[in-house]
């Protein structure tokens, strides 16, 4: 397992080496000219209508230009898959399912936190209006552990579902919520840990450079999942496994689901046939959790939503 910050951004490093010429991606997309018409350029704005046509397409090509030799280039589509993939979180907070608690709110609420408000208001007079805490009803933070297989080529519509899926937790949290992602193939990475201060989108990044390895060891991948778990400050996390549910290498993981704990471990199933139906839902019901297909990368906010209600 690699999980210490220096040791993921090297490893990272090295495996970034590995770069797409333009003559690569000419070959593969027909409209890579029409997004980006020379070297160093990109057009964002027909990035965005290529989007808004075809999401899948679309983030494919994008990805696929944030591993391009092209620095430039590089560093643009990484900004602009970060704006198509994690929106600014509207104002207002969502009411999600499940118990709530009393507590002081920045919004407005039931009834106006005298004691929170005076606190806040002590360094200057008069009372600003950013000063109103009040009395309301919230629903608890959430820890979410996205655990990613990153066996064989992480290229092509396993990387996109990987980026979107991210996108859909980074763009869904709230403050008090955690995020986790983690890599697995025959070893485990910890690409962002639940306590990490930098943006949840900073982890797009870390999965356009990610280029994974061979075999498939799911219940090492489980095993570092659940240990990030272990450490969130609420009382249960949500791990969510995108896989196909098969492994080559290693243990059963559905003893190590299992044994989960107050965690829950979902599966996101990327591939449409029967054994990994079966596969994925087999490691979810040994985690407490559900089994969701997810079988484009346009369906990632559908799928986290669906396991996470």
């Amino acid at each position: 397992m690699v999980s210490d910050p220096r040791g993921v951004a090297d490893l990272l490093r090295d495996q970034a080496r590995r770069t797409e010429t333009r003559a690569d991606l000419q070959r593969r997309h027909d409209d890579l000219e029409q997004v980006t018409p020379t070297v160093g350029v990109l057009d964002e704005a027909a990035m965005a209508g290529a989007y808004a046509e075809d999401p899948d397409a679309a983030v494919d090509l994008l990805a696929d230009l944030a591993r391009t030799t092209d620095p430039t280039l590089r560093a643009k589509a990484r900004r602009l898959a970060v704006r198509l993939l994690v929106p600014p979180a509207r104002s207002g907070e969502t009411r999600r399912r499940g118990s709530s608690r009393l507590a002081t709110v920045g919004g407005e609420g039931l009834d106006l936190d005298l004691d929170a408000t005076l606190e806040r208001s002590l360094a200057h007079r008069p009372i600003r209006a950013e000063d109103l805490r009040w009395r309301g009803w919230r629903s608890p933070g959430r820890a979410i552990v996205l655990l990613v297989d990153a066996s064989g080529s992480v290229a092509g519509k396993p990387l996109t579902t990987a980026v979107t899926t991210a996108g859909a937790l980074a763009a869904g949290l709230r403050g008090d919520d955690e995020l986790a992602v983690i890599a697995f193939w025959s070893r485990a990475v910890v690409l962002r840990h639940l306590c990490s201060p930098a943006p949840p989108s900073a982890v797009l990044d870390a999965l356009l450079d990610l280029r994974g390895g061979s075999t498939t060891d799911l219940a090492l991948g489980l095993r570092t999942a659940l240990a990030q778990a272990a450490s969130a400050r609420v009382p249960h996390a949500d791990v969510l496994v995108l896989t196909d549910g098969a492994w080559n290498e290693g243990a059963d993981p559905a003893p190590v689901a299992g044994a989960a704990g107050a965690a829950r471990v979902h599966t996101l199933v990327t591939v449409d046939d029967e054994e990994a139906r079966t596969s994925c839902a087999r490691l979810a019901a040994a985690g407490g959790g559900r089994s969701v297909p997810l079988h484009r990368p346009s369906d990632a906010p559908a799928a986290v939503r669906a396991v996470l209600r």
